[in-house]
């Protein structure tokens, strides 16, 4: 029997094993950085630019406005105030939805596809979360007129999370049924 001759393996280094890392996925990391870059870059714009898109404020408020006196929650608007009650909702840049949109737009723009299909993806996207958004807005009204006691934590936390969940849904769904179903 011969005797077994063991080869001493070198550990790769720590450089090593993150040129490795790197250059096994280099499109996951593209997309990160994109995804990084494009997220700023509307964020950048947006607060640059805040003072001058204030009408998204007001546009706002008058819409969630008019669809509560539609669907009988009686509210008053007054600029960028909506008052129900003795509450009074502020209408702040934060309540638009473009946040949301921009990380939106930021994922669908960085994602390996077409731009045929990047579109579809944003023509969906901008819709659907101004949509969400209106409803959310919506519930939160209904909650601080029947519920003020459950009002923070609706707002602060519920809407938070389910805001994600869907954005991320939304994003899986443009992947699943345009990208996949192109390729």
């Amino acid at each position: 029997m011969m005797p077994r001759i063991q080869v001493d393996k070198k550990k790769p280094s720590f450089i090593e094993n993150i040129q490795y890392h790197i250059n096994n996925n280099k499109e996951s990391i593209r997309f990160l950085f994109l995804f990084i870059l494009f997220s700023l870059s509307f964020f950048i714009f947006y607060f640059l630019l805040q003072d001058y898109l204030n009408g998204i404020l007001y546009f706002t408020a008058f819409t969630v406005g008019f669809v509560s006196n539609a669907i009988g929650l009686s509210v008053t608007v007054d600029g960028v105030l909506i008052e129900i009650g003795t509450m009074t909702f502020e209408i702040i840049h934060e309540c638009t939805g473009m946040f949301a949109i921009a990380i939106s737009l930021s994922s669908i723009i960085s994602y390996p596809a077409q731009w045929k299909q990047k579109t579809i993806g944003i023509m969906f996207v901008i819709p659907f979360i101004l949509l969400l958004n209106l409803f959310r807005i919506l519930f939160l009204i209904y909650i601080g007129k029947y519920h003020i006691d459950l009002f923070e934590v609706v707002h602060a936390y519920l809407w938070q999370g389910t805001f994600i969940i869907f954005i991320i849904l939304a994003w899986f769904l443009w992947i699943d049924v345009v990208v996949k179903h192109a390729r």
